[in-house]
């Protein structure tokens, strides 16, 4: 009988019509695999977010080695680069978002996780429109609410929205269904 860590440790598959590998539901990486793209939503990586997911315990929240976790990172990236392309940016269909939102289906799983994204794009001190679409897609595709019994810890930095606009990768509201 094969172990759920031996089964997360196989190479997940591309299946036809969904271009990037799936995860088993509620498994690390699935999870691993929606705070990257919280990552990555404002189309760049900043140190204060890489930072914040070792001050906030992310890995150890998620379940997984901060190794595994780069590696979802990498791979989500290989995979990402058979999306189509906008302006500069991969673009992910809001049909392609809520199957990688399925792939957590617990509701306490589901709460951890928009505290997790919450934590990750805020953490550099800027809200990116793409950064808040995508926490509030979270939102409404699992059907959660603020005041649901998610609880946000308190954090030293605030949002500040900047003037300029950056492009924005992986944005899920430029490519509607």
């Amino acid at each position: 009988m094969m172990t759920m860590q031996a089964r997360e440790s196989l190479s997940p598959i591309k299946h036809p019509g969904h271009p990037l590998r799936t995860y088993p539901v509620d498994s690390p990486r699935a999870k691993a695999r929606l705070i990257v793209l919280a990552l990555l939503a404002d189309g760049r990586v900043d140190a204060a977010e890489l930072d914040g997911l070792a001050k906030y315990q992310t890995f150890e929240e998620l379940g997984i080695s901060r190794d595994d976790f780069f590696q979802v990172l990498y791979d989500f990236c290989g995979d990402a680069a058979g999306l189509p392309e906008g302006s500069a940016n991969y673009l992910i269909s809001p049909a392609l978002l809520d199957n990688l939102f399925a792939e957590v289906g617990s509701t306490g799983e589901r709460q951890k996780l928009i505290r997790l994204i919450f934590d990750v794009i805020r953490s550099d001190g800027h809200l990116a429109e793409s950064e808040a679409r995508l926490f509030w897609r979270a939102l409404d595709t699992w059907r959660l609410r603020l005041d649901d019994g998610i609880e946000y810890r308190p954090r030293a930095a605030a949002f500040r929205q900047r003037g300029r606009q950056r492009k924005v990768a992986f944005d899920p509201m430029l490519n509607p269904d």
